[in-house]
């Protein structure tokens, strides 16, 4: 990826702000703190403590928030915070996965790759035991049997036959990540195969979690932190079969492991069935940019701001201040949407031959974020059940005119959660409608401007 740098002219505005989040390289210099104005304790900072004073044992957190709260940036600064105590190994599901089917087992493979390429990388020694317990694994008819249908380990196998050493286990598993993430069939094949014997995986996992345990201290470390980012992004459908079908399987990596967790799910009247397998869940929520009254926050507006100004030179490109304050107002505090409509303000800028950002770009910034959350609100099949675009109005309108801006926890509710229709903020637990939605409201006639 390439390093971040601040935008200085109109054309700098799209990578400077292109949604990924900070890496640790790019932290020290465009990080801005949020907690302050998200008025809520600081996960982060949590996690970190409750790591640091158990270093030997090994905790399943639940990292809770909506899409585009700036998770991954906290995440990247976590894993910054703790790399002098923890070796941190992260993979994100999009990337490495297919998000929309995603087969629970997939998890464990990615993460045998992980503990095999962490080990390849730091020179680590593994007993000749466990190569003799995870060659006779893959000796078995059912992974014999996909090995030579899917072809997976063909290619890591030329020129070294007989090794079964870490640079060839590494190999194997990421050909077998990258054939799941291509083919469905291979994916029932998982089910059919593995999952009746997903013990003996998930042990040769904690196997190898030991093996690089043991050899921790050789490169300064007391402890291992495996962090899987982007499940909150996967379909819910798939999400709530991934948590609440499986948390049992998911919590039995004997390492700290911090799931990144849909905030629908954290609603949902199921979420306490699944606790107990978890430790305390951390919730991230939305920069506060007003308050429940309605009033403006000026500690929320100013992180915005300065988040801003820290990736581009504000004053030379906004024509007039007022302008950013706008797109503030309209992002609701979420930090995903207000960099979509500076990013689209500055094109529409240079669409027109500008240097700088006017009121008609961020009036057509605004209008390109509303229409893709008016898309958002439609008639929808959950699962087998229909909900309607008049339910999803009716809940937002209900919620626009609450003096309490409490949500009870319905279906449509939690669609609206994920889709960011709906917000949540401060450790209150109050919600809000998103503002550019409160504008598709009042446009379409189901609320009236006050």
């Amino acid at each position: 990826m390439k390093a971040l740098t601040r935008a200085t002219t109109l054309d700098d505005v799209y990578q400077a702000f292109r949604g990924e989040p900070l890496s640790m390289a790019d932290m020290s210099v465009f990080y801005q703190p949020t907690r302050p104005a998200r008025g809520a304790r600081d996960p982060r900072q949590r996690i970190a403590r409750l790591l640091r004073r158990l270093p030997d044992s090994y905790e399943h957190f639940l990292f809770v928030g909506y899409k585009g709260c700036g998770k991954s940036t906290e995440l990247n600064h976590l894993q910054m915070d703790i790399s002098d105590q923890f070796l941190v190994l992260t993979f994100s599901v999009q990337k490495e996965l297919d998000p929309v089917h995603l087969n629970y087992i997939e998890l464990f493979i990615v993460t045998m790759e992980k503990l095999f390429a962490a080990a390849e990388e730091h020179q680590m020694r593994v007993r000749e035991e466990f190569f003799e317990s995870i060659q006779a694994w893959m000796g078995t008819a059912e992974i014999v049997e996909i090995r030579e249908k899917y072809n997976i380990s063909a290619e890591a196998e030329a020129g070294v036959e007989g090794n079964i050493g870490i640079p060839y286990l590494k190999s194997f598993f990421a050909k077998f990540k990258a054939t799941a993430k291509s083919s469905m069939q291979l994916k029932e094949t998982l089910k059919r195969n593995i999952e009746p014997k997903l013990s003996e995986l998930i042990a040769h996992c904690n196997n190898l979690i030991r093996e690089v345990g043991f050899q921790l201290d050789t490169i300064g470390k007391t402890g291992l932190v495996i962090i899987i980012e982007d499940l909150d992004k996967v379909p819910l459908d798939q999400a709530k079969n991934l948590f609440f079908n499986y948390a049992n399987q998911l919590t039995q990596l004997q390492t700290n492991v911090i799931f990144t967790f849909p905030i629908p799910l954290y609603y949902h009247v199921r979420f306490n069935d699944i606790k107990p397998y978890f430790s305390e869940p951390y919730e991230l929520p939305m920069i506060k940019i007003k308050n429940r009254d309605g009033s403006e926050n000026a500690a929320g507006i100013e992180v915005m701001e300065d988040i801003v100004a820290a990736r581009m030179a504000t004053e030379r490109l906004f024509s007039e201040p007022g302008l950013l304050k706008q797109l503030i107002a309209k992002s609701g505090g979420c930090i995903r949407d207000l960099f979509i409509m500076i990013q689209e303000a500055a094109e529409n800028a240079l669409d027109l031959e500008r240097e700088q950002i006017e009121a008609e770009d961020v009036a057509r910034a605004v209008q390109r974020l509303k229409s893709e959350y008016d898309n958002n609100i439609a008639d929808n099949v959950v699962e087998g059940e229909k909900f309607t675009a008049e339910q999803y109005y009716k809940a937002l309108v209900d919620l626009y005119h609450s003096n309490s801006k409490k949500v009870d926890n319905t279906q449509e509710v939690m669609h609206l959660r994920q889709n960011l229709c709906i917000l949540g903020y401060n450790g209150e637990g109050w919600t809000d409608v998103h503002p550019v939605v409160v504008d598709i409201l009042k446009e379409r006639g189901h609320i009236r401007d006050e």
